[in-house]
């Protein structure tokens, strides 16, 4: 599954790297994460708690930055899984900064296995959309000026 997006953020890319790294603080944006922590060099474990239409679930899984080379862009691997299902994705997350704004891309790939991924692609677009937007709204609140 491909996820691409963009939004603009009214904060410089230097305010948005740092909450980014920080795991204290990006963990109050990760909707239904009850933790994150780092595990060594840009790598982190986490515990979301999330729903896909009827299906409800914890998992647990990993984040690895694969490349960072900021201002410019940071790449990431993401693993995991729980009982109704498993992701790997891999994507990246560019930023171009105008002024006082930024403009945050996202491209990646997605692959979801197990009872979660029956639903469909549809519907596990959408949500990993929704996600994102919640994500973005939260991030946008902490950095903006």
């Amino acid at each position: 599954m491909r996820l691409t997006g963009s939004r603009t953020i009214q904060a410089p890319p230097e305010a948005i790297q740092a909450f980014l790294t920080t795991p204290e603080k990006l963990r109050r944006c990760l909707p239904g994460c009850e933790r994150f922590v780092a595990d060594g060099p840009d790598r982190f474990s986490a515990t979301l708690s999330l729903g896909v239409a009827f299906l409800k679930g914890t998992y647990t899984g990993t984040i690895q930055i694969v490349d960072q080379q900021f201002p410019e862009h940071l790449a990431l691997a993401v693993q995991g899984g729980g009982s109704l299902g498993s992701l790997m994705a891999q994507g990246v997350l560019r930023f171009s900064s105008s002024g006082a704004a930024t403009l945050v891309t996202y491209d990646g790939t997605a692959w979801v296995t197990g009872r979660v991924a029956v639903l469909g692609e549809p519907l596990l677009h959408a949500t990993a959309q929704r996600l994102f937007g919640r994500f973005f709204d939260c991030l946008a609140s902490h950095v903006e000026r």
